[in-house]
């Protein structure tokens, strides 16, 4: 039966190989694959639009404007160009916006011409590149192909040519395995993690966790690889693959036990199986055999564009620090890619160099870039938004770099984004070796304005005061000139607040309660196995969120692998601030905290790192609640009339999908910035003891009512329910055990992140289902508890409750049958109103 399902397995592959090849046959046309683009946006008006292809200047990309007679022309020197042409005259001339979320625009009921004229911009920087490896992971996981159509249009029409192409690899890395070494089906299968926690197994940080992956999703997705391929080559991008990075499945360090390898680090304390994957040294013979024939199946499956990208100690050190040791290794990654393709060029994650005072001091940084020529490597600055390395690496010294807008960390949700640094990061790279913009966030589908003003940047150069004052006008589409006044007073409110460098993501709701802010006697030891254990380090893993009077939160930051400042006390900081030398006493809470209050909101929070606990150096750490205090100690006035703002537009715009969806979202922090001034109320009764139990009673009542409230609005729009998400995954199964694995990685990735929680709530999500379904069912159990021990007068036990939480809900979640909707269940603006009458009065027409 093995024997059948590997042949089966080969004559599927073929297939794929011949699939591949009829693709890359294809000539390019830029003019009918923008023609079918906008056909496919606006299938009513195509044949207003003539299209012209014209030179490049200065070996950059043009895109142009005009018109002749009646017809709207777009000009542009690629496919990009033109699909960015006409995004051009949409925001510009038609006042409207095609987003990442909705994918709907409105249009004017006559089509304005551009001037006769003509109107043309060239662009400032090569590449726009698209994704992180995470990206993969914590949004498209189960996406199918009519999304990628869609999306796919989208990073055309913003400029990116250069997307992260990281679907269906898992085909590669089998048949490679496979044919070298007659590894098995199940061999591989062992391997590969499940399909929402594949952007880690590819980067060697796990092994298995939430697997096998069918033999069925493995070739659907290579079939899904194959026609986003030739979706984008079609529009003229360049997509990026991947390499071989050097781990290894189990079953090849068996079958060749002489070969180098080393076991990777405890990525997160995942136990065994699932952690310390193997490793093979990149001067082993073996790894210039695997990764040289890695590229070579590629480029049969899916055809190449020369660009890889490989990252062989993501978020973990390699076993020397030695400069002649690290060339070495980086020089044998790079041989084993070019002996497959002579024209490669790696591109690599610069996220592994951000700890200045870690592993990655410049001498190292150095000498692993010295191991490839400077223009076969391109680096992505990966959070240059927040902690650019570039400026301390003198361009990676020569090495072209890519400038990324980072931001989001697990798809968490929350206003928040930083224009005005995005503006100045850029103009401060005049000089460089800066090759592109890109915008890098672990989760797309939130703060969609900060990222579309950093794509801008291909074309444009606008500040960001004259980018929102444009965004508010055709974010809903021409309609929005009946209410300008308002939406425009909404969004002022929002940037000042929220774009400015002022927001946050998560959510209080998302989040573990805790009654004190003071830490639980605890000392790492080398068990961490142990449920009690467990529990203590779960209660430091969130900031905790302290009554309004207070600006500082207590963190334990539980990653690993990050610069060591044992027993410290190291404040949130802003950009730049350096941890070795702080401006207060380190081993003083007391002193950070003062620190803390004196520089207000731009404190993130305290990480108290002990023992094997680390702290993120130069990276202020997400998803950080704390912003929540922020939110309500600094902005909930403003933050109250941007929401009355908007709503004040309903009138005229409530039909429209991206109305709807900033009404939830703005909707939905507000009602998170209430919950978190509920339960500060909560504690301080609590604070009371036994005469403090009416009022905290009553609290924990409206806590409820809020947390239903809050499920609500979200459950009024599709892109904030839990229901699309689980069907996407179950969509992939053939059978029903398929299907239930893939809901329980849906499910688990949301939630524990690992077995027993060993990334809990990173990727959380306030999502409709999710809240009424998960969080609100831990924050019932913490309220019921406290209150019995209050009524009681015994104190809070923290360790029950997290046992109980852990065994009640969070176990059971993850094999939970509950279906959940997949359509609104609400009127979006109705309840928005509703809400607003509620929380805060009455609301004028």
């Amino acid at each position: 039966q093995t024997r059948r399902r590997l042949e089966l397995m080969r004559a599927c592959l073929f297939v794929l190989a011949l699939v591949s090849a009829a693709h890359a046959a294809r000539v390019r046309d830029p003019v009918a694959a923008v023609t079918a683009l906008i056909t496919r946006v606006l299938p009513q008006h195509a044949g207003m639009f003539a299209l012209q292809v014209v030179p490049q200047q200065q070996g950059q990309d043009v895109m142009g404007l005009a018109s002749s007679g009646q017809q709207i022309v777009l000009r542009g020197s690629s496919g990009v160009a033109l699909a960015s042409a006409f995004n051009w005259y949409l925001n510009d001339f038609c006042n409207t916006t095609y987003d990442w979320s909705t994918y709907a625009v409105e249009l004017p009921e006559v089509l304005p011409l551009p001037p006769a004229a003509g109107m043309v911009r060239t662009r400032f920087a090569k590449w726009s590149y698209y994704m992180n490896v995470c990206t993969y992971g914590y949004s498209l996981a189960f996406v199918g192909w009519d999304y990628w159509v869609k999306h796919i249009d989208w990073m055309a029409m913003n400029g990116i040519n250069m997307p992260l192409a990281f679907v269906g690899q898992e085909v590669v890395m089998m048949r490679t395995f496979m044919e070298l070494y007659n590894l098995t089906v199940a061999d591989m299968q062992a391997f590969f993690s499940g399909a929402a926690f594949l952007p880690w197994y590819r980067m060697g940080n796990i092994q298995g966790w939430g697997g096998p992956l069918s033999l069925s999703w493995i070739q659907n997705r290579a079939t899904l690889q194959q026609q986003i391929l030739a979706r984008m080559r079609e529009l003229d991008m360049t997509p990026v693959l991947s390499a071989f990075g050097g781990h290894v499945p189990a079953a090849f360090v068996a079958k060749f036990p002489a070969a180098d390898v080393s076991k990777s680090a405890d990525w997160c304390r995942f136990p065994a199986p699932y952690g310390s994957v193997y490793l093979l040294e990149a001067t082993d013979a073996h790894f210039q055999a695997i990764g040289s024939k890695y590229i070579q199946v590629q480029q049969e499956l899916f055809g190449t564009d020369h660009v890889y990208n490989c990252d062989t100690y993501n978020e973990m050190d390699p076993k020397s620090s030695d400069p002649s040791y690290l060339t070495a290794s980086s020089k044998a990654v790079f041989s084993a890619m070019t002996a497959s393709d002579p024209d490669a060029i790696w591109m690599m994650q610069g996220w592994l160099f951000r700890d200045a005072g870690g592993f990655w001091k410049d001498p190292q940084v150095q000498a692993y870039l010295a191991g490839v020529p400077d223009d076969r490597m391109w680096i992505l600055d990966l959070s240059a938004n927040s902690n650019p390395v570039w400026p301390r690496t003198q361009s990676f010294y020569g090495k072209p770099y890519i400038w990324c807008n980072l931001l989001n960390f697990g798809g968490q949700q929350g206003l928040d984004g930083d224009l005005p640094q995005v503006y100045q990061g850029l103009a401060a790279t005049k000089g460089s070796t800066i090759l592109g913009v890109g915008i890098t966030m672990e989760g797309i589908w939130n703060n969609y304005p900060a990222f579309e003003y950093t794509l801008k940047f291909a074309w444009f150069n606008n500040t960001p005061e004259e980018y929102i004052t444009r965004y508010a006008m055709r974010r809903y589409g021409p309609q929005t000139t009946k209410v300008a006044s308002s939406i425009s007073h909404a969004w002022e409110i929002l940037y000042s607040l929220a774009y400015t460098g002022g927001g946050s993501t998560g959510s209080l709701v998302t989040t573990y309660p805790q009654l004190t802010s003071s830490l639980p006697a605890w000392t790492a030891t080398a068990n961490h196995a142990g449920l009690a254990i467990r529990a203590y380090e779960r209660s430091f893993k969130r900031m905790n969120v302290l009554p309004p009077s207070a600006a500082v939160s207590v963190h334990v930051n539980d990653q690993c692998n990050f610069g060591q400042y044992p027993n410290s006390y190291l404040a949130g900081y802003p950009p730049g601030y350096d941890p070795t030398n702080a401006p207060y006493d380190t081993h003083s809470l007391a002193a950070a905290e003062a620190w803390c209050q004196q520089q207000d909101y731009l404190c993130g929070g305290i990480t108290l790192t002990q023992g094997r606990y680390e702290a993120r150096s130069g990276w202020a750490p997400q998803p950080s609640p704390s912003g929540e205090t922020s939110w309500a100690k600094l902005c909930a006035p403003p933050l109250l009339e941007a929401w009355g703002a908007l709503l004040q537009g309903r009138a005229a715009l409530g039909y429209m999908p991206s109305y709807n969806y900033d009404v939830v979202d703005v909707t939905r922090q507000v009602l998170s910035v209430n919950y978190s001034l509920a339960f500060a109320e909560y504690r301080a009764a609590y604070s009371r003891g036994k005469s403090g139990y009416s009022s905290a009673a009553a609290i924990a009542a409206r806590m409820r009512d809020i947390l239903m409230d809050y499920d609500a609005i979200l459950s009024s729009d599709s892109n904030f329910m839990l229901g699309p998400w689980i069907a996407d995954a179950r969509s992939w199964g053939l059978t029903p055990p398929d299907e239930d694995l893939l809901e329980f990685n849906a499910r688990n990735q949301l939630t524990l992140w690992g077995p027993t929680g060993e990334i809990n709530d990173y990727a959380a999500k306030s999502w409709g289902g999710l809240v009424r379904g998960y969080y609100y069912k831990r924050w019932d159990l913490f309220l019921n508890m406290s209150l019995t021990d209050l009524q009681q007068g015994t104190p809070f036990d923290p360790t029950a409750y997290f046992h109980a939480v852990y065994t009640q809900v969070e176990q059971w979640f993850q094999t939970d049958e509950t279906v959940f909707p997949v359509v609104p269940e609400h009127n979006a603006t109705a309840l928005a109103v509703a809400l607003y009458e509620k929380y805060v009065g009455p609301l004028s027409a």
